[in-house]
């Protein structure tokens, strides 16, 4: 754990249309907060998708030292994303490199789960005053909608959990965990094929599967309530690869869609796991659907590249 040592001004990028348009009710909340801890800050907000990415970017070519991404797993990502160009771009070493904070007014929050990130407006604009940063892994996926590379910092998703997390994010009038939910029975009524992948784990270890899911971990949790990487954590260089290791029946996903609440799948027969820092998905056939921090990658590709950087993004989170 580090400190910033001084306090400087924030950017704070939100997106007023994450928790479906519920987050820009709080701009005012967290701008009180702010003035009550003697932060002083910019606050910016999205409009429109990706927006998050290019102020993110901004915000570091114009100097900020803390950036911080107002909204749920999609905001923070983007922001994470825009971070990392930014860092590239004005070629930053680590010394000289931003943090990124996040208050989690989103609809899963999973990231801010699995990087004990308060869920509290409060508490979470209290962290970013105590100015402690920790060294946190972030990935980078290349497929898709992202020829040229996309950031995430808590998972990329393939097959049966990314079509229920599309569902759940066209839903209108439902909400957190319930749309989830819903989503989950509307994708059951068409119950997706086992498709058949190539994987190849830091260039050296195959496996070829025909599975309905994959997701590459960097934190514990993904679709607000699903606990698809148990034993993954956002600071120990690796991605936790969890993956059913054969073709499931609808009755099988149900009995086994339990075990995802607890982090228990691993102790099924039907689960396997491998870590790796850099994974390649290949298949024939274009059948690959993926999300990255629930954000739509692809929903039909035949190649997803992923690749963790260990450490080098600095978070302000609770250890």
């Amino acid at each position: 754990m580090a400190s910033l040592h001084h306090t400087p001004p924030l950017c704070i990028i939100l997106n007023p249309n994450a928790d479906k348009g519920r987050a820009g009710r709080k701009q005012k909340k967290i701008e009180a907060l702010c003035k009550t801890y003697g932060l002083s800050y910019t606050i910016l907000l999205t409009k429109k998708p990706l927006d998050a990415i290019n102020l993110a970017k901004q915000a570091v070519l114009d100097g900020y030292s803390t950036i911080v991404a107002a909204g749920g797993d999609g905001t923070v990502n983007e922001v994470a994303d825009g971070v990392v160009r930014g860092i590239r771009e004005r070629k930053l070493s680590y010394a000289r490199s931003p943090v990124v904070g996040l208050i989690p007014i989103g609809r899963g929050n999973d990231f801010a789960y699995s990087a004990h990130v308060p869920r509290s407006i409060e508490k979470a604009v209290e962290l970013i005053s105590m100015e402690m940063w920790n060294a946190t892994d972030y990935g980078e996926l290349i497929g898709g909608r992202y020829e040229s590379g996309r950031c995430f910092l808590n998972g990329v998703g393939i097959g049966f959990e990314p079509l229920v997390n599309f569902m759940a994010s066209d839903f209108k009038r439902i909400h957190g965990m319930a749309s989830y939910l819903a989503g989950f029975i509307k994708v059951m009524m068409n119950y997706p094929k086992a498709i058949s992948v190539k994987m190849v784990l830091d260039s050296s270890d195959t496996i070829e599967i025909e599975t309905q899911q994959l997701s590459f971990c960097n934190g514990r949790r993904m679709g607000s309530m699903f606990i698809m990487g148990p034993q993954a954590s956002i600071d120990d260089g690796l991605i936790d690869v969890v993956y059913a290791n054969r073709p499931l029946k609808g009755r099988e996903i149900v009995r086994l869609a339990l075990r995802f609440f607890k982090g228990t799948q691993l102790r099924s027969a039907e689960f396997s796991m491998k870590r790796a820092q850099s994974v390649t998905i290949t298949t024939a056939d274009n059948s690959i659907v993926c999300h990255a921090d629930g954000e739509e990658v692809s929903r039909g590709c035949d190649q997803i590249e992923v690749r963790l950087f260990p450490g080098e993004l600095k978070f302000l989170r609770n250890i």
